[in-house]
């Protein structure tokens, strides 16, 4: 069967499987109440009670609830948040000077004291955001509104790991018992009054800082099944989806959908250290099979950019001045070359994206088996190298948004998420003396240099660059944030 056949019968399945759970999974069973309230459906049930030190971070600011000391632009550069102004004092040492009349949800002031208070917190948390880096951080409060923070060690990112969703603001009342309560403790335009594992209710704050939203409620229904996503929002259950899976578009009818690119990238990471890829040359011949226009086109249906060879977006600016192309020299002859490829089921069109790329490989002689299955079950064996490559989906500007640090993570010698088993002193010590630079664009452009040499050694191939996809209906102001941060916010408000 051919890869487009393949393809449109998952895609047929996927459908099938909506309709037979159109009365349960696929539907939300009841909506916010009210003239002026909304409900929305997320993708990913709360792993945390909300636990801003969990996977649940973003949701907080997703939904409006928590808030940060700066906040990014759609370049990753930091901007004023619960700050308005930062200066750098040192290396070591930057200093917050806090907005005027902000208020937490209990009614209480945000005040140095409170921020000191919630960042020690979150650096003393069992699972410590990892924006906030692995340095000592000592946190002061100075005057009426401000707040120093020293690093133990020089870090020239130091103001910008305070834009991480871990290291919101939240009043003193959060912190009662050891996970810190979202429930009527931040400083967001939305409060949260209610929580279950399966939604959120929140209502708008009237006292928020910024003016009072135009919302009176939002209730959050966690649907993670992508086919009871498309099928509540377009029988209206909600009036807006995140993440709806692009086989299911096509029957959305006339419902809005916002494509946003955003900085992840699907990568083919081919295992270096061992098995057939440890083989240069069988790394070029993978490099030289793989064609990725036919995934963006027939997989992502244009809601996804080629990767043209980079690890980052071409819609990032300091991406786009490095050239970056996987290297064909010296390829060997595959014929009869026994490799397994895994990637996991959350995201559909990883494993379509996978039989085609099988496929291609298959073309040039590699006898290649596909494992698919929940990424839970197969971190382990990932984490390991048990697999010859592995197509994965990966946001490189998480935490503080350091395409950097993602480097450091993803493809040094001591990488704590490196699925190619790469190590290259030499990339690891450009990784250091980027790691110094303070200038975020020459930081960056630094960065994609690194990643085009990572590239060229075929540890990697890049596929492809995702975008956002949010579908929504009689709706205006929702943030198409490129970072996924942001979401609903204060100007959300329902259309005729």
């Amino acid at each position: 069967m051919s890869t487009i056949r393949r393809s449109a019968l998952l895609r047929i399945t996927a459908a099938a499987t909506c309709s037979l759970l159109a009365l349960s999974a696929c539907t939300v069973e009841d909506t916010a109440s009210g003239d002026n309230a909304v409900t929305i459906a997320l993708p990913f049930q709360p792993v945390a009670s909300l636990s801003p030190y969990s996977d649940d971070a973003l949701l907080n600011t997703r939904m409006g609830i928590g808030e940060t000391l700066l906040q990014l632009d759609s370049n990753g550069q930091p901007q004023p948040g619960l700050a308005k102004s930062w200066e750098v004092i040192d290396d070591k040492t930057v200093e917050f000077t806090l907005r005027d009349n902000v208020k937490f949800h209990d009614g209480t002031d945000l005040s140095p004291t409170a921020v000191v208070r919630a960042l020690e917190h979150a650096v003393k948390a069992d699972s410590r955001p990892k924006g906030l880096g692995k340095s000592e951080l000592t946190f002061t409060a100075v005057g009426d509104n401000k707040v120093k923070v020293v690093s133990a060690d020089s870090d020239p990112i130091l103001a910008q790991r305070f834009a991480d969703s871990g290291a919101i603001i939240l009043a003193e009342k959060a912190y009662e018992q050891a996970s810190p309560s979202l429930v009527g403790t931040g400083t967001g335009p939305f409060k949260l009054v209610e929580l279950t594992d399966n939604e959120a209710k929140t209502e708008g704050f009237a006292d928020y800082w910024d003016g009072k939203p135009a919302l009176d409620s939002v209730k959050t229904v966690f649907i993670e099944d992508g086919a009871g996503r498309a099928n509540a929002v377009r029988a209206g259950e909600v009036s807006l989806a995140q993440a709806v899976p692009i086989a299911q578009l096509v029957e959305l009818g006339d419902l809005a959908v916002e494509s946003t690119p955003i900085p992840r990238a699907v990568l083919l990471h081919l295992n270096t250290k061992k098995g057939a890829f440890a083989d240069a040359g069988l790394r070029a011949k993978a490099a030289e099979a793989i064609e990725s226009k036919s995934v963006v086109d027939n997989i992502y249906e244009g809601h996804a950019s080629l990767a043209n060879g980079s690890l980052f977006s071409e819609s990032a600016e300091w991406a786009t001045a490095v050239e970056s192309k996987n290297s064909l020299a010296g390829a060997k002859d595959a014929a009869g070359t026994k490799i397994r490829l895994a990637t996991w089921t959350e995201r559909p069109e990883l494993p379509e994206a996978a039989s085609v790329l099988a496929e291609q490989l298959r073309g040039v002689g590699f006898d290649v088996e596909v494992v698919a299955q929940d990424y839970d079950s197969l971190e382990p064996a990932l984490l390991a190298g048990e697999f010859d490559a592995v197509l994965a989906s990966r946001n490189y500007q998480t935490g503080a948004a350091d395409p950097v640090s993602y480097l450091s993570s993803d493809f040094s010698c001591d990488g704590s998420y490196n699925l190619s088993l790469y190590c290259n002193p030499e990339i690891d010590a450009a990784i250091d003396e980027t790691n110094k630079i303070s200038d975020t664009t020459k930081r960056y452009t630094s960065a994609a240099e690194i990643g085009a040499k990572v590239v060229a050694d075929n540890a990697v191939i890049p596929v492809a660059h995702e975008y956002s996809l949010i579908t929504y209906n009689k709706l205006e102001g929702i943030s198409f944030d490129p970072f996924e941060r942001k979401l609903i916010t204060k100007n959300t408000k329902i259309t005729s």
